[in-house]
């Protein structure tokens, strides 16, 4: 104690520092939820191997915590099952209002999918969209708004750049490669045949400041197309071309 400080003065006390608040991965669903999540990946990820092989780069670029919109090309109806085995964290995905048949829409929905129009997001697809996104969790989104018809990454629907800008959200852009030859439009089953999948870095929201919208679609494009190289040449790589 200071001998000079009055007798009455209060002796001064360190506050204790405030432990900081750490936003917890996956808290967008229930633990139940995630269990059944890590099970259909742990199912998908066994099949996968056995049929043709898969690998994933760059895994690494997925935040750890809070929400994200991950974009990739769009080749196969197996994208959104190549996309969910390469990172840690359970996706949430957005699917076409008519796949939500019954015992089909039921096992979409466990596993974190929810419907849109096929002619475009709409207000109650966006709506969601950003309820989980809002609530730490990972939606995955494919711009081109459906299948590609020739294997190319096509233009994209102007109502991406609407979506981040309002969501707010790192945005992370995912290549996919070898699904478009395993299970192509028009092909009534799968046949093996290996897939690659990049992850690159994320685009921040920060890195969207002052940009239109036809500025903010044709930068997510040009990362999804430099994913989508990377992964064109693992895959090659892979064939021994």
């Amino acid at each position: 104690m200071n001998a000079d400080a009055p007798a009455d003065q209060p002796t001064p006390t360190t506050p204790t520092p405030r432990r900081e608040r750490r936003e917890r991965p996956e808290a967008d669903r229930s633990p139940l939820a995630r269990a059944w999540y890590k099970l259909v990946k742990a199912v998908a990820t066994t099949s996968f191997a056995a049929f043709g092989g898969w690998r994933t780069s760059g895994f690494e670029n997925m935040p750890a915590a809070g929400g994200v919109i991950l974009v990739s090309n769009h080749l196969s109806y197996l994208d959104v099952f190549i996309l969910g085995m390469g990172v840690r964290r359970p996706l949430n995905y957005v699917a076409r209002s008519t796949l939500f048949v019954p015992v089909l829409g039921a096992f979409i929905r466990s596993v974190g999918g929810f419907p849109i129009q096929r002619e475009g997001m709409g207000a109650s697809g966006m709506k969601e969209t950003l309820k989980r996104l809002r609530s730490g969790g990972v939606v995955t989104l494919f711009p081109e708004g459906t299948r590609s018809i020739d294997g190319e990454l096509g233009e994209l629907k102007p109502g991406i750049a609407l979506l981040v800008s309002r969501a707010g959200v790192p945005v992370v852009p995912a290549g996919v490669a070898g699904t478009f030859s395993a299970w192509p439009r028009g092909r009534l089953l799968p046949r093996p045949h290996p897939i690659r999948v990049h992850y690159g870095p994320p685009i921040l929201p920060s890195d969207l400041e002052g940009l239109d919208a036809r500025a903010i679609t044709a930068l997510i494009r040009d990362r999804i197309a430099e994913c989508v190289e990377v992964a064109r040449r693992g895959l090659a790589r892979d064939l021994g071309a």
